[in-house]
C-alpha cells in the first residue's frame, strides 16, 4: 500500500513509563515487607507493652551506647540511665534498709545483662552501700573481664569447699564495690546438690554487706540460673530492645515465679535513640543532663592551645581568636 521506512526512535525499550512502574512497584513490595515484618515482630517496643503483658513495673531505660563501660560512661548523661535503675531497685525492695541478696537475669543470652548489672553495682558502691558483685555465670563469665581481675579463684571454688570466702574475695575492685569471680572449675554447673551451700554462703555475706549481687546465665535453656534465683531475695528480669518473642520473656517470667522468689521489675536495655513512642522522653531526659560543661572547658583549652601557637598574649587579641561556645 506504501513504501516502508524505519522508525525516527526506537519503540522499545520505554525507559520513562519503565522506570515509573519500577518505583511504583518497589515502593509497595518493600511497605508490604515493612508492614509484614511489623505484624509478625512479636517482641516488646515500648513500655506500655511490657507493664501490660507482663504485669510488673519498668524500673529503668537503658538507652543504646557501643560503649558503656568507657570514657563515655563518666558522662552524667550515660550514668542517669543507671542511677535511675539503682533507686527504682531501692525503692522497689520491701522492707527497705535490710540485707538483700539480688540477681539480674535474662530469659536469652546476649541481651547486656552483665555489663547493666556490673554498672549498676558500681553505683550502689559509689552510693555508700556496701556491695558484692558475684559472678555466677559459670559457663560463660564476663565479670571478671569488666573489672579487668582475675576469674580464679571463685564461686565455683568455694562451692566445693576448695577455697574460703576470704579467699575468694577480691577487695575495691571500685569504691565500696567488692567481687567474688566465676572461678576456673572445668565443668562445674550450678546444680542442685549445691543450692544449700549458696544459700549458707548468702548468709555469711549478709553480715558483712547491704547488697549481693548476682550476675546470672540465661534462665531458658540453662538450669543454673533457676536454682540461683530459688537462693535469693528477688530478682529482676532484663529485656532487650525488640530481641526476643513475648512468649519467650512470659516463659521466663513464669520460671521465675513458679520459684516463689519476688520479681521486683523490668529493666528496658539496648534502647536506640530513634526507638520512637514513650522512649523518646527517657533518652531526651538524660541527654539533657549531658556534661556540657565538660565540653565547654576542652574548647577553652583547645582555644588558649591556639592562642598561645599564636603567640597571643594579652586579652583583646584572644577575643579575636575566641570562637562561639
Amino acid at each position: 500500500l506504501n513504501t516502508a521506512e524505519p522508525a525516527r526512535a526506537p519503540s522499545k525499550p520505554n525507559w520513562m513509563l519503565n522506570l515509573t512502574f519500577a518505583l511504583l512497584f518497589g515502593g509497595v513490595f518493600a511497605t508490604g515487607v515493612a508492614v509484614l515484618l511489623e505484624y509478625f515482630d512479636t517482641s516488646f517496643r515500648h513500655v506500655a507493652d511490657v507493664e501490660s503483658v507482663l504485669r510488673l513495673p519498668v524500673l529503668g531505660v537503658i538507652p543504646f551506647a557501643h560503649d558503656p563501660l568507657g570514657e563515655a560512661g563518666n558522662d552524667p548523661a550515660q550514668l542517669e540511665p543507671y542511677r535511675v535503675l539503682h533507686t527504682n531497685i531501692n525503692l522497689t525492695i520491701q522492707p527497705p534498709g535490710e540485707p538483700r541478696a539480688l540477681v539480674i537475669f535474662s530469659a536469652g543470652p546476649g541481651e547486656g545483662k552483665s555489663t547493666t548489672l556490673h554498672q549498676v553495682a558500681r553505683l550502689m558502691g559509689a552510693g555508700g552501700e556496701r556491695v558484692i558483685l558475684i559472678d555466677s555465670d559459670l559457663r560463660r563469665p564476663t565479670q571478671h573481664r569488666l573489672a579487668g581481675r582475675s576469674k580464679e579463684p571463685g564461686l565455683s571454688e568455694l562451692l566445693l569447699g576448695q577455697k574460703t570466702i576470704e579467699e575468694v574475695i577480691q577487695k575495691d575492685i571500685s569504691p565500696g564495690l567488692d567481687f567474688i569471680p566465676s572461678g576456673a572449675v572445668a565443668g562445674f554447673a550450678l546444680s542442685l546438690i549445691y543450692g544449700n551451700r549458696l544459700r549458707d554462703v548468702i548468709k555469711t555475706l549478709k553480715g558483712r554487706y547491704d547488697k549481693i549481687v548476682f550476675d546470672s546465665p540465661p534462665i531458658i535453656g540453662v538450669s543454673d540460673a533457676s536454682v540461683l534465683v530459688s537462693a535469693v531475695d528477688g530478682a529482676v528480669l532484663l529485656i532487650q530492645h525488640r530481641r526476643n518473642p513475648q512468649s519467650m520473656v512470659l516463659r521466663a517470667q513464669q520460671i521465675v515465679e513458679g520459684l516463689k522468689v519476688p520479681l521486683i521489675g523490668v529493666v528496658l536495655n539496648q534502647v536506640p535513640a530513634n526507638a520512637g513512642g514513650d522512649y523518646g522522653y527517657y533518652t531526651s531526659n538524660y541527654a539533657y543532663y549531658g556534661d556540657a560543661s565538660g565540653a565547654k572547658a576542652r574548647r577553652r583549652t583547645a582555644r588558649d592551645a591556639k592562642a598561645a601557637a599564636a603567640g597571643v598574649t594579652n586579652e583583646k587579641d584572644r577575643l579575636i581568636l575566641r570562637e562561639p561556645d
